[in-house]
């Protein structure tokens, strides 16, 4: 949430700063003088001000709408589940493995029918990686599926890091 502010705020200053730069131009005797008189630098301060202005719209739409649910219809209506109950549901099934020491777990459709999932792991180094891998897709895609009969486009697996293996003797 703290990020979300200060990101506000930063665009909350562009705005301003893009709003001053069109004052600026439509009414320069409300602001200290420059030896700016061309049109050509006022032409300048306008488009980039009207960029700014685009820009912090755009972002403002995307950045704060609402992620899309997943949405499974049946005879009776639909049933409509977060992505963060989807990432919940992959985080607590990896982290039962003793071969994952953390998760980060990232998703998004890109439409009704296509779910995307995208992982990064914090791997022990005693595993082979490319098994564990392929072992983690199967796991989410069975669990999933079963639970909320979700269907998978792409699972996508990184390893962030690989921490040494503590063996007990």
């Amino acid at each position: 949430m703290g990020s979300k502010i200060v990101f506000f705020l930063a665009w909350l200053g562009i705005l301003i700063l893009a709003f001053l730069g069109l004052g600026y131009v439509v009414y320069p005797e409300y602001f200290f003088s420059l030896d700016t008189d061309s049109v050509l630098f006022k032409g300048l301060i306008l488009n980039i001000s009207i960029i700014y202005i685009v820009i912090v719209f755009m972002k403002i739409k995307t950045y704060f709408a609402k992620e899309e649910d997943y949405v499974i219809e049946n005879e009776f209506g639909s049933v409509h589940i977060s992505t963060d109950t989807v990432r919940r549901i992959i985080s607590e099934l990896l982290l039962k493995d003793n071969d994952i020491k953390s998760v980060k777990v990232l998703c998004n459709t890109k439409n009704k029918n296509e779910y995307y999932v995208g992982l990064n792991l914090d791997l022990v180094s005693g595993c082979n990686f490319s098994t564990k891998t392929v072992e983690i897709q199967n796991k989410i895609k069975n669990e999933l599926e079963g639970k909320l009969n979700l269907v998978l486009k792409n699972i996508e697996v990184k390893i962030s890091s690989i921490k040494p293996s503590r063996k007990s003797d």
